[in-house]
């Protein structure tokens, strides 16, 4: 059965999809069954993966407001991840969800569908707590929080932290936090290492990756390519983390169902 991880701040900007996409990839490259999940309108993981949003009629918008089975939804990837894609009519669930039965657990039943035949299941949320953000993390096992180096992204993290206990009461008492994970780190700046600082002491009941994603141009080509940071025509110093992060997901499943 495969692991629900949801990459979730409410601050915009702290590579989210980035770490997504670039995670899903990664775990796909040492043998896992991956599917990503794009569960924000802007469907930049759906645009990273290869695919024009617009140009599509099929996305996770009909699975979770008119039932169609997700089988019928997902598409395969040239990177060996499967995608349950999203486009901007997702933006209307929202307000749609609000008088839709059980409307936080409508992502639970959609991965329910499938959840046997993956190893990893990847949500990538939207930058907000709304309904859509409640729906991946009542659907999910484990919470990883990407965290940009700067002190607004702190801010957020609280915020997500106080849903997350919410959501834990409520809905998902298994919910866990896998880990704060350090992105667009520049060692350069006192800044960056401050950030850091205050991670390891204000947040020290909750693990924080050893490893940072640092800042680079690169990202933001790769995405305009469309392609994971591994095909760099350079190697990225920061797409090590992703490997690093993948392969202690997987060491982690294999020691919880040993």
């Amino acid at each position: 059965m495969g692991d629900v991880y949801v990459l979730a701040n409410q601050k915009g900007g702290v590579g989210k999809t980035t770490s997504t996409f670039n995670l899903g990839v990664a775990l796909a490259e040492i043998g896992q069954e991956v599917l990503l999940i794009d569960l924000d309108p802007q469907a930049g993981l759906t645009y990273c993966a290869g695919y024009e949003p617009d140009e599509l009629e099929e996305t996770i918008f009909k699975c979770l407001l008119r039932d169609i089975s997700p089988w019928d939804v997902i598409i395969t990837t040239k990177y060996g991840v499967d995608l349950l894609p999203a486009n901007i009519d997702l933006a209307v669930a929202e307000m749609q969800l609000l008088n839709v039965p059980a409307r936080e657990r409508r992502l639970t039943r959609v991965i329910n569908h499938v959840r046997e035949q993956y190893d990893f299941i990847i949500v990538d949320s939207q930058p907000s707590l709304g309904v859509l953000t409640i729906n991946a993390l009542a659907a999910a096992n484990k919470v990883i929080i990407p965290v940009s180096c700067e002190y607004l992204s702190i801010r957020g993290t609280q915020a997500l932290l106080k849903l997350i206990a919410k959501i834990r009461g409520q809905l998902n008492s298994g919910l866990e936090v896998a880990g704060l994970l350090p992105t667009m780190f520049d060692a350069r700046t006192v800044h960056a290492r401050e950030v850091i600082r205050i991670l390891k002491t204000q947040f020290r009941d909750i693990h924080l990756y050893p490893y940072q994603v640092n800042r680079s141009i690169r990202f933001a080509e790769s995405a305009a390519e469309q392609k994971p940071i591994f095909e760099a025509k350079l190697q990225v110093p920061g797409a090590l983390a992703y490997r690093e992060l993948a392969r202690d997901l997987v060491k982690e499943k294999l020691r919880c169902s040993g």
